[in-house]
């Protein structure tokens, strides 16, 4: 009787973490992660840089970083929040170097209008006025503004922005505080801001 070989590997056998194989810089393990991160990655650069083509370069450069830097990823945080600290260091380099400019539509606001002519208009005006803030942003100093829109448009608690920025929580607090006073300021001067005044001081 011939004997039956017997396979004992298990074909449910649990699949090789991602992570590992990113640290060993295998392609595959580096496209999947970067393929279920990019569009939270992405919606991210686009609050804290605005409305600008250099999104995308941004976007392309954090994963070139995040290449590099994986053999030292020790996975003390969640690969999410380490992407998207080098993707807002990134950002604040781009932004540093004043090379973005204002450009394009802002596509994602385009959900804000519904097909009546009453929501048609409050798109339109809700893009103006993002469109208004990003304006007043820019003249705000990269760290200040990126930790404004952190906190206040992305709703982040001040803890949670020192994380993503390596900045203490009382720097954290400061750039806020200072980046909020600057951009009411600009509002007053501003038509189309001065109605949401009350609702950014409260």
């Amino acid at each position: 009787m011939t004997g039956k070989v017997v396979n004992f590997r298990r074909s449910d056998a649990p699949a090789e973490d991602p992570v590992e194989g990113c640290r060993r810089g295998d392609p595959e393990a580096l496209r999947a992660v970067f393929v279920a991160h990019s569009p939270y990655l992405e919606r991210l650069l686009m609050r804290v840089m605005g409305p600008t083509a250099d999104v995308e370069d941004v976007l392309q450069n954090t994963f070139v970083a995040a290449i590099r830097a994986f053999p030292s990823f020790r996975g003390e945080a969640a690969v999410r929040t380490w992407l998207s600290r080098i993707a807002i260091r990134t950002a604040q380099e781009r932004l540093r170097r004043a090379e973005h400019h204002r450009r394009g539509n802002l596509p994602d606001l385009e959900a804000v209008a519904d097909q009546t002519p009453v929501g048609r208009e409050r798109g339109v005006d809700a893009r103006r006025q993002l469109d208004a803030v990003y304006r007043h942003l820019e003249k705000i100093g990269p760290k200040k503004r990126v930790a404004f829109v952190l906190h206040v448009m992305e709703g982040h608690s001040m803890e949670e922005v020192a994380a993503l920025t390596g900045a203490t929580r009382a720097a954290t607090k400061s750039r806020v505080f200072w980046a909020r006073r600057e951009l009411l300021k600009r509002a007053t001067h501003d038509p189309v801001l001065k109605e949401l005044l009350p609702e950014a001081e409260a």
